[in-house]
């Protein structure tokens, strides 16, 4: 760990100094905290930006610039000074009382004109290996959700709240009463309701920063193409074999990721197809289409309204990666939850050679 070389000062004596020219109060904390007050005229960079070596922030600071280092309580400016030090800042000093005594000493405050998103996406932006820049990507992503219900609803709820810019809801169907137990984006005011228009109002309540585009209707042969080639990644929460192969072939078709689950009673099964990769199996190859075959569903054989949430928000979880590139994806695994006995199996799958589309696709890439 760097130690920080560095005179201490109280904030009496910080305040005695920091107005004069090229000096002034150099805040490491958080947005959040930034958002509750500074020090009046402090410059803000967070102790991540300095230690991830942030060049669009640690361009505007100044190595001509004298800098009173300051933090909540004084136990973060001394890692950021002797990280500042390694990066050729040498006019430091250690506001050692931090932000909490100096207003509690009633030293001049100020809230600061902080963008919004900065306070909203903190907990990103402070997020090893994800930070502004994953964000940033995020802020720039389309998807495309296929159902807005039982996987739907948690699904888009959020990636609604990590920022995703444009989300494009597809579905048909009304709420009704028998959904609000796992359908959580919908309210018992919503019944009788276009789902598209229940989750759309929810989304733009939880954050009105972000796009939600709806479209009333069925996925079907004449809108798929058109709908996938929009979006960046695609997530299947449809409930039925013809509308998943049909997705699944279309973004297999665009070279568009897609993210699939299903639920059954107290099972859920989650996996991702990246069709930007060459080699990546999809859906087919996974479960070949079986002739005159249609596997049950939960208004036949019922479901424990938490697994489809569990499989909706780690439908959201694949699609944030995806869009990133942050973290490992399920491609070439399905990951198989049951909460009747708690346990977690992953199946490896690989692409199947004798798969009549993918296998075709690839080869005439």
């Amino acid at each position: 760990m760097l130690v920080a070389n560095t005179i201490n000062l109280s904030n009496q004596q910080v305040f005695a100094q920091y107005q004069k020219a090229n000096q002034q109060i150099l805040d490491v904390r958080t947005a959040v905290e930034w958002s509750h007050g500074i020090a009046q005229g402090a410059h803000c960079i967070s102790l991540v930006d300095i230690q991830t070596q942030n060049q669009s922030k640690l361009a505007k600071l100044d190595k001509n610039t004298t800098y009173f280092v300051m933090c909540q309580t004084g136990q973060r400016s001394q890692i950021a000074i002797a990280q500042l030090q390694q990066l050729g800042f040498n006019k430091l000093f250690h506001a050692f009382e931090g932000y909490k005594k100096w207003q509690e000493q009633g030293l001049p405050t100020e809230i600061p004109n902080l963008d919004t998103s900065s306070v909203r996406y903190s907990r990103h932006h402070q997020l090893h290996g994800f930070g502004e820049k994953a964000q940033e990507k995020l802020t720039k992503s389309s998807i495309l959700l296929i159902g807005a219900g039982g996987l739907g609803s948690p699904a888009a709820l959020y990636l609604a709240a990590a920022g995703v810019g444009t989300i494009t809801l597809i579905d048909d169907d009304i709420v009704s009463l028998s959904n609000l137990q796992r359908q959580v984006i919908h309210t018992t005011e919503s019944i009788g309701e276009l789902k598209v228009e229940s989750a759309k109002r929810q989304l733009t309540a939880l954050n009105p920063e972000i796009t939600i585009q709806i479209i009333a209707e069925k996925i079907n042969p004449d809108n798929a193409q058109a709908l996938i080639a929009k979006a960046d990644v695609a997530i299947d929460g449809s409930d039925n074999l013809a509308t998943r192969y049909l997705v699944n072939d279309i973004c297999c078709q665009l070279n568009k990721p897609l993210v699939y689950a299903a639920v059954f009673q107290y099972e859920a099964q989650i996996t991702s197809f990246d069709f930007r990769q060459q080699n990546s199996p999809c859906l087919r190859c996974l479960f070949p289409q079986t002739a005159g075959f249609e596997p049950e569903n939960c208004s036949t054989v019922g479901v424990l309204g938490v697994v489809p949430a569990i499989a909706g928000i780690m439908q959201a979880s694949e699609a944030i990666k995806l869009m990133t590139d942050v973290g490992e994806t399920l491609q070439n695994k399905l990951q198989i939850i049951d909460l009747f006995d708690n346990s977690f199996r992953s199946i490896k799958y690989k692409k199947d050679t004798n798969c009549q589309h993918c296998f075709q696709n690839s080869n005439q890439d």
